[in-house]
């Protein structure tokens, strides 16, 4: 009998081995740490293990709605999560940048501009860093509000039990896991990972070059999370701007 690409919350999680928890286990240490920054101030240094820690525990709330069936609660973390990744860099990398984000003069999209000019140079997605942030934050935008592309992330196809393609959409009040949108947040959550793995390294480039040790995890690391985001391109499964749930069905 046909059945919805549905499981039981709580059913795709991870193990210690895991790499994506292996990774988060070792940035929380970096972080614990309150290392100095690049930018090189007192303010830096404080702020950006604070912003540190706000980030893994977004990922780590992201990661926990999104396996016990929340997705829209997990997709909503989208924004916030892009937008603590650009202060983070800012804070950490660029001189004054921690003293305005602390007194609630730098807003996001400014902290963003602030970093990606120092390392314009890179490209992420065959663009610019700076306008691949940009993207980033306009088409989670509408996820930071109460759209019905947010709430859309709850609905799930439910296949008649005939021989025919057809069914209904039906909303997942259990809540189940929705197999395909579960898996989307996933990828999308990696990709962050990497990209926050990608600024500490840069961030923490002074403290990394004594630290040989965490340095070399920190790099093995960002290889198996690299390896698991390989694979997620091959479809793509990252693409979170419409729940793959519903795209599946208008092909």
């Amino acid at each position: 009998m046909k059945r919805p690409n549905i499981s039981m919350p709580g059913s795709k999680g991870g193990g210690p081995s895991d790499p994506i928890l292996k990774t988060h286990k070792l940035l929380l240490e970096i972080f614990s740490e309150v290392p100095m920054p690049v930018a090189s101030t007192e303010s830096s240094r404080t702020n950006a293990a604070l912003l540190g820690i706000h980030i893994l525990h977004l990922l780590k709330g992201c990661g926990l709605l999104n396996g016990t069936g929340f997705h829209s609660a997990a997709v909503a973390l989208f924004r916030p999560m892009e937008d603590a990744l650009d202060c983070l860099a800012a804070v950490s990398m660029v001189p004054g940048a921690a003293e305005k984000w602390q007194n609630g003069k730098l807003k996001a999209s400014d902290a963003a501009k602030l970093w990606t000019n120092l390392v314009n140079d890179v490209e992420a997605r065959n663009m610019p860093l700076s306008e691949y942030r940009k993207c980033l934050r306009r088409d989670f935008n509408t996820y930071s509000h109460c759209s019905p592309d947010l709430c859309n992330w709850n609905l799930y196809f439910k296949p008649f039990p005939d021989s025919s393609n057809k069914g209904t959409l039906e909303l997942n009040q259990v809540p189940y896991i929705i197999d395909s949108n579960g898996h989307s947040i996933d990828a999308y959550e990696t990709a962050h990972l990497l990209e926050l793995i990608h600024v500490v390294k840069e961030a923490y480039s002074h403290y990394l070059s004594v630290q040989k040790d965490i340095f070399y995890q920190l790099v093995a690391s960002e290889g198996e999370v690299e390896k698991i985001m390989i694979q997620h391109d091959k479809n793509p499964c990252h693409e979170v701007r419409m729940p793959p749930e519903i795209a599946g069905l208008e092909n």
